[in-house]
Order: C-alpha cells, then structure tokens, then sequence
C-alpha cells in the first residue's frame, strides 16, 4: 500500500513539475535576436553541451495557445533561403539564448500563380515553339534571332499546375568569327560545309517555383549558332571557357 502510495505521489510531482513548465512565461518575443541549439540538447537535466548545435535567428512567432513553442527563422547559409526551426517553450532555458544586432536582409519575391494554380514568371516568356528562325548556310546570324535561340535553350513556362517556369536573360553577347563543321565539337545537324559561327554570352537565369525561386546571376558560356541543312538556324551549348555563376535562392511569399 505505501508502495502505491509514492508511486502516485512521484508521478503528481513530476505533473505538477511539467506543468509548471509548461506554464512558465515566454522569455522571448516576435522580433527578437536569438541563438538557438537545434539540436535541443537539455543541458539543465544532465544533457551533453557538447551535441548542442548554435545558430543564430530571429523570432517570427511566440506561439502560447495549445502549441506553446517558438518559431524562429534561421540565419540563411550564403546563396540560400532560411529555414525555419520551431523549439518548444519549455526548452528556452537550455535551448535559447539572447543575441545582439541586427537580423539579416532576406530577398524575397512575390509568388505569382494563375487561376489553374501555375506558377508564373515575373515576365513574358518568349514563344519559343513559335520562333521563326529560317536562315542560309554562310550567312552572317542575325543577332536579335540569335539572342532568341540562345534564350530558348533555357527559357520555359511552367508545366500546367505545377511550378518550374524559368526566364533567361543575356547580359552580353559576343558573336565570333566562323569556321567549318567540326565533327565530335560542334554539336547539331551539320556537315563538313556548315559554317559555324561560336556565340560567347554572359546571362542571368531565374527559376520560379512555389516556396522559393533559384536565381543564378553572372553565368557565362560558349554557343555554337549555323543554319542547318533545312535552312534553319540552330543554336546548342559548345565547349570553351564558362562560369557557373551566383546562386541565390530568394523566399517567395503568396
């Protein structure tokens, strides 16, 4: 009988004791400045402080209904989005502390969807499917065609309902002087009389999609451009000097 009677005694301790956990004020607030152990290694009863993992953030939300817990964005990572860590009240002894300064600027777009819920660009895409782009073997590329064959290798809508529409953008453009078809180089449909003409180009691409958009900025690459044997102008990836450019990833927002 006594036996029982502590167990039940111990475990009314221990209910009173998360309980009064549970109903301790917040220490923090939307807005403030932390550091926060991702890990939620609870030092203050007998956890290792060794497997705590700090990083700072910023506070988005004080949550005191049913869920009682914080939700923090975290500092991105250079060239990507923050993530968002949420970490019960009841851990902001072990597991938050304060941090001074000022939070980091994150970019953020505008999410753009149509009423079939794809996700749109920020600009008109070209028609690519619709490009007229007839030409002659020898002839001089006509630049603005070619820009436009350059842009189509990259640039797409959005599948119907769904999200991925990417827009390309060329920052410079560089026709060079032509030479023939060389096989096992120059890529496409061409013979040993094609004169080729390699496009250097520099171009920012960026990639919508629903909770973020990838932006590549700076990238810089070499195209091979020749009017095919349909007298068609054609434009492909070649080998020779590239970048691959600044990544960013940058939050989208409804």
């Amino acid at each position: 009988m006594t036996q029982k009677i502590l167990a039940v005694a111990l475990l009314l301790i221990a209910a009173l004791a998360l309980s009064a956990r549970n109903a301790q004020a917040q220490k923090y607030k939307e807005g403030d400045r932390v550091e926060v152990d991702t890990t939620h290694v609870d030092v203050d009863h007998g956890g290792n402080p060794a497997y705590q993992r700090w990083k700072k953030g910023t506070v988005l939300q004080a949550d005191t209904g049913t869920n009682k817990r914080y939700v923090i964005q975290l500092d991105p990572l250079p060239g990507q989005a923050p993530v968002i860590h949420t970490i019960p009240m009841y851990d902001e002894n072990c597991c938050i502390r304060p941090f001074g300064g000022a939070a980091p600027k994150i970019l953020m777009d505008k999410l753009r969807v149509d009423e079939n819920g794809t996700v749109l660009a920020d600009r008109e895409l070209l028609d690519c499917d619709n490009l007229k782009h007839s030409g002659r073997n020898g002839s001089p590329p006509p630049p603005d065609l070619i820009k436009k064959l350059i842009r189509c290798l990259f640039e797409k809508p959005s599948p119907a309902g769904q999200d991925g529409a990417t827009t390309m953008d060329i920052t410079d453009f560089t026709i060079g002087g032509p030479h023939r078809w060389v096989t096992g180089i120059d890529s496409g449909q061409g013979t040993g009389n094609t004169m080729v003409y390699p496009v250097h180009v520099r171009w920012n691409t960026k990639k919508f999609l629903r909770d973020r958009n990838d932006q590549v900025t700076d990238a810089e690459g070499t195209f091979t451009c020749f009017a095919d044997a349909v007298n068609l102008w054609q434009c492909g990836f070649a080998t020779g000097p590239h970048k691959d450019g600044k990544k960013q990833e940058i939050v989208v927002k409804p």
